[in-house]
């Protein structure tokens, strides 16, 4: 067995896992994932973390669909849109919190989806998958 594919295939299920359930957290409880997040402000309405909550969600699910139905060669586009994802919330992220409209507790979602992203960009121009997709 290839040693790229277990790493690859933990990383799919765990990036998945931590999306979908943060997404579902922010639609069934807003407020409470805010705590847990350690952020103080949450948006009025709540509708709009719940709107958030069902992107995030649904981002997470592409990884989980994805690891759990599709040949592993046929990830690419599911990673390349989700890294593209990904880079515009950390920019977004990075933006806001450096002018003071978000407040610094968001430093946490800047950094995991910008490591995320720049592990997917980097393993997309490595040609990860295809070595993963071998063993």
């Amino acid at each position: 067995m290839n040693p790229t594919r277990p790493w690859i295939l933990l990383y799919q299920w765990a990036a998945g896992l931590c999306d979908t359930a943060t997404g579902a957290l922010l639609i069934a409880a807003p407020a409470w994932t805010f705590a847990l997040m350690k952020l103080t402000v949450l948006p009025r309405p709540v509708a709009f973390v719940r709107f958030v909550g069902a992107f995030v969600f649904c981002v997470g699910f592409t990884y989980l669909w994805a690891a759990a139905g599709w040949p592993l060669s046929e990830w690419r586009a599911q990673w390349r849109i989700t890294a593209l994802i990904r880079t515009a919330a950390a920019l977004l992220l990075l933006w806001q919190i450096a002018s003071g409209a978000m407040e610094r507790g968001w430093m946490a979602v800047l950094l995991t989806d910008g490591i995320l992203a720049a592990f997917q960009w980097i393993g997309l121009a490595r040609n990860w998958l295809d070595a993963a997709a071998q063993g």
